[in-house]
């Protein structure tokens, strides 16, 4: 048996690992169009690798009855022991390398592929394939070659200088694939208000969504300023979700918070007022609480009323931020889209092709920051392998 998977991302290299340990008599090709394995892997969790999150809910994801259905058996902990990564919790459910270094994951996983005997091609681009004979015959930039099966873990369009590009989605078009729209996911987000004084800027808030005028989500992080708009895990995990409502009508609402985690109230400004002209630089930045008094259009060069330092609080409860677009694909993390879930069986075979199979960001499913992702990844690749 002769198997060619294509894309050398975390996915595909866990695939290739599993199906050797499974079927060491298989031949395995592992193919990528980058000179380097799993380079978006090492840049996830800031170079920590937050490769998977121990969240017992799959509700966080699209597709969530899917999701569940293919990572239900996946003990994270277990198959990355088995991998050689060990690992340890951080930051509540979220899954690190005891090492909390991406590039090591990447070595090890790279290195355990190599001694099973996994022939990883590397700089090699996949333009088309067909079926024919039993067989997919797969046409390279370079060469082609038959398989007996084939695995697409190509990923999505995100951080295309990473490896992904999705340059494949019109193939999977022309052989009658439905693919649902691609969209950049858990990006920065630009809004119509001028934040350019804030540049640079961050806090940590409790972030408010809303969407066509209604409440969708709120979550506490840090956010980061733009030159025009707003960055941040939070704002990361809000854009995907305006990305899967398919509108551009939302509002975000961070609350300016004080060292207690309290909203900032009407009677603590009035009081710190009757000492200093600015009662906001007690609990925010210069620049924030600069744009806090030109949101109220307020002046802070006299003792405030009450009336105006109510007006102060209120915002400074719920700063708005109107909602213009996403940031592009290279600034991405995933990829909303992909292969459609009615286009696959059970265990992520294709219903359109014999002998082909799908796994990892490749397919319509994503989740938000904190090692969902990878957490799919990983899974996905298992299961396949499981069910081969």
């Amino acid at each position: 048996m002769k198997i060619a998977i294509i894309g050398a991302g975390a996915s595909g290299l866990v695939a290739a690992i599993k199906c050797k340990e499974k079927f060491p008599e298989y031949e395995v090709f592992l193919f990528d169009r980058m000179d380097a394995v799993a380079r978006k892997v090492k840049a996830t969790g800031n170079g920590k690798c937050n490769i998977g999150n121990l969240d017992s809910s799959f509700e966080r994801y699209l597709h969530s009855s899917f999701v569940s259905r293919i990572l239900k058996d996946y003990d994270q902990e277990t198959t990355l022991l088995s991998l050689g990564i060990p690992t340890k919790t951080m930051y509540g459910s979220g899954l690190y390398p005891v090492s909390e270094s991406a590039s090591n994951v990447v070595t090890l996983l790279e290195e355990r592929a190599r001694l099973l005997g996994v022939n990883i091609i590397l700089n090699t681009r996949l333009s088309e394939y067909c079926l024919g004979d039993g067989k997919i015959n797969l046409f390279f930039d370079k060469y082609q070659a038959k398989f007996d099966k084939v695995i697409f873990s190509v990923g999505g369009k995100s951080n295309p200088n990473l490896g992904s590009d999705g340059s494949l989605f019109e193939v999977f078009r022309r052989h009658s694939y439905l693919v649902a729209d691609l969209t950049p996911g858990l990006c920065p987000i630009r809004v119509k208000e001028d934040v350019k004084a804030l540049f640079g800027q961050r806090f940590h808030t409790m972030a408010s969504l809303f969407i066509d005028g209604q409440f969708v989500h709120e979550e506490y992080g840090e956010v980061m300023f733009k030159k025009d708009g707003l960055s941040g895990i939070v704002i990361m995990n809000l854009s995907s979700m305006i990305a899967h409502k398919k509108t551009n009508d939302a509002k975000i609402y961070l609350a300016a918070l004080n060292q207690k985690n309290e909203i900032v109230t009407a009677k603590n400004l009035f009081e710190i007022s009757k000492k200093n002209h600015n009662p906001l630089l007690a609990y925010v930045g210069e620049e924030l609480a600069a744009y806090i008094c030109k949101t109220a259009d307020i002046s802070a060069d006299h003792e405030l009323s009450y009336e105006e330092c109510q007006k102060l609080a209120n915002i400074a409860a719920a700063i708005p931020f109107t909602y213009l677009d996403r940031y592009d694909f290279s600034f991405s993390q995933v990829t909303i889209g992909g292969i459609a879930i009615e286009n696959l069986s059970a265990d992520l075979s294709s219903k359109v092709e014999d002998g082909v199979y799908f796994i990892g960001e490749v397919i319509d499913v994503d989740g938000p920051c904190g090692g969902y992702n990878l957490r799919w990844a990983i899974g996905s690749a298992l299961h396949l392998v499981n069910h081969f």
